[in-house]
């Protein structure tokens, strides 16, 4: 079965199992126990021991020839995710978060600079799209009622942002994850070097977020984005009022500053560094919130519980990911993958604009990026030779149709999350965001189309450069068309005046 069509099956029967019961978890863990079931020729008992060791292989660290490490692996991207978790539990828990939202109140005049503040503020914290959406959206919510900001168009840019920056930053939990399951596949090479090359060309969330700040600075709404005055707001939430700003400052410039040392200075792994500056960034904490009384210890342990309650669901979907992976590779499924692309010809160069299509589709029918990723990206990596064109256009088609599936699912946690930190309506931010979303899609699939045919990064970014000033040179005129005429004349009036 090594090497054929059967080493594709337990993936198709974990993308299947999801499209249909929408349930991640036991889609993937189902995939996984088929594919034990082909190594083991049907023999149960023996598969289970093959499930579970593979799982076990996959999960732990890498070892070298003399059974030395040589790099702490898919354990360390677990272990960086739980101390993501530890690190947003104790900035929420000191009230660093709540000061600094209050320094951006005091510095916020207009409209305009709230929106640019809310996209300024999500692209900063960059490490995780779950603190992303809870920093921003408990921060910004206030701001943008002062300022007429509807709830659905700050829940649109918080939920968009915060998985659109944690894709594109190396230094983010979301990084880590995308490299273990580079890794998975790719054999020899630094699968970190290939995640970094699909970020030149990882078009929709790169398109995501230009849109969100040139609408911002152009004062240009999405398509059917409905306004609504923003409710009266009573929060009284129970906050600690010892925090200050640099409680949240100090542990995320923590964090970055150490990853890009260890990475710079050092001979570990990206996953063994990411894990070093997590560690760095809690130890900072401690040693930050403890003598000032910020929180005592009890309180802060406390914390390092809940973070690792908050990451729960995103380790067993990486673990069950990584298994699937795993038993794909002993029935050798990149020979039957290369075999097959192989044998195209020149539809070959259709395959980046495909996997975009396949990728979406399967984020936006199970709600989740990080399944998708898992169960796709192994597939991508061997479809073309190591580090080419192709490859990093393949890889990049499946991040980015991930990435699009993820926003636009009425079921994915990002737009439930954004929707309940905001305080809105989720079907009315589902229905006012898939316009924007499908259309920036499609400008994204034409630019993955033209790269693969032609096997030019640059001129697939020539294409999505001209349809995305077009796209927002219309969106600009139908403003001015449906803009009340009272509005223009006092406009007009102004002009005149200055």
């Amino acid at each position: 079965m090594e090497g054929t069509f059967w080493a594709i099956v337990p993936t198709l029967i974990a993308i299947i199992m999801a499209l249909i019961t929408k349930e991640v978890f036991i889609s993937l863990f189902a995939g996984a126990l088929a594919g034990a079931l082909l190594i083991c020729h049907g023999d149960p008992i023996a598969a289970f021991r093959e499930l579970f060791s593979v799982m076990a292989t996959e999960t732990g660290a890498e070892y070298s020839a003399d059974l030395k490490i040589a790099g702490l692996g898919n354990a360390g991207v677990l272990i960086f995710i739980v101390e993501l978790g530890i690190l947003v539990a104790l900035m929420n828990k000191s009230g660093g978060t709540a000061a600094f939202g209050k320094v951006l109140t005091r510095r916020i005049r207009s409209k305009k600079g709230a929106l640019l503040a809310t996209s300024g503020l999500g692209c900063m914290i960059f490490m995780d799209d779950y603190f992303d959406r809870l920093a921003v959206g408990t921060i910004m919510r206030p701001i943008a009622d002062r300022y007429g900001i509807s709830r659905v168009k700050l829940a649109y840019i918080i939920g968009s942002i915060s998985i659109s920056v944690c894709i594109l930053v190396p230094i983010s939990s979301w990084a880590g994850a995308i490299t273990g399951n580079i890794d998975q596949a790719l054999g020899e090479g630094d699968p970190f070097k290939l995640y970094l090359s699909t970020l030149m060309c990882n078009f929709y969330p790169i398109l995501t977020i230009a849109f969100i700040f040139v609408s911002a600075l152009i004062d240009v709404d999405p398509p059917k984005m409905e306004l609504f005055s923003p409710p009266p707001q009573s929060e009284s939430a129970e906050e600690n009022t010892k925090g200050k700003a640099i409680d949240l400052v100090l542990p995320i410039s923590a964090l970055v500053i150490s990853s890009i040392l260890l990475m710079l200075f050092t001979p570990y792994s990206s996953e063994t560094t990411l894990a070093m500056s997590g560690a760095i960034g809690i130890i900072l904490c401690l040693f930050l919130y403890l003598p000032r009384k910020v929180m005592n210890l009890k309180e802060f342990t406390a914390c390092i519980g809940d973070g690792f309650k908050s990451v729960g669901e995103v380790m067993i979907i990486l673990v069950f990911a990584w298994t699937l992976t795993g038993v794909c590779k002993k029935l050798d499924v990149g020979a039957f993958i290369g075999g097959l692309t192989a044998g195209m010809g020149n539809a070959r160069s259709l395959l980046p604009a495909i996997l975009f299509l396949v990728s979406l589709i399967t984020a936006f029918a199970t709600g989740t990026a990080w399944g998708t990723f898992g169960m796709l990206v192994p597939l991508a990596v061997p479809m073309f030779d190591a580090f080419s064109v192709m490859q990093v256009l393949s890889v990049a088609a499946v991040l980015s149709g991930a990435v699009t599936g993820n926003q636009a699912s009425p079921i994915s946690d990002s737009t439930l999350l954004a929707s309940s930190v905001c305080q809105c309506d989720h079907m009315k931010l589902i229905k006012a965001q898939l316009p924007n979303a499908a259309m920036i899609a499609f400008i994204a699939f034409c630019g993955f189309l033209i790269s693969g045919v032609t096997q030019k990064i640059w001129s697939g970014w020539i294409v999505v450069g001209a349809l995305f000033a077009s796209y927002i040179a219309i969106l600009k005129s139908q403003k001015r068309i449906h803009m009340p005429k009272s509005t223009s004349v006092k406009a007009s009036r102004r002009e005149r005046t200055h």
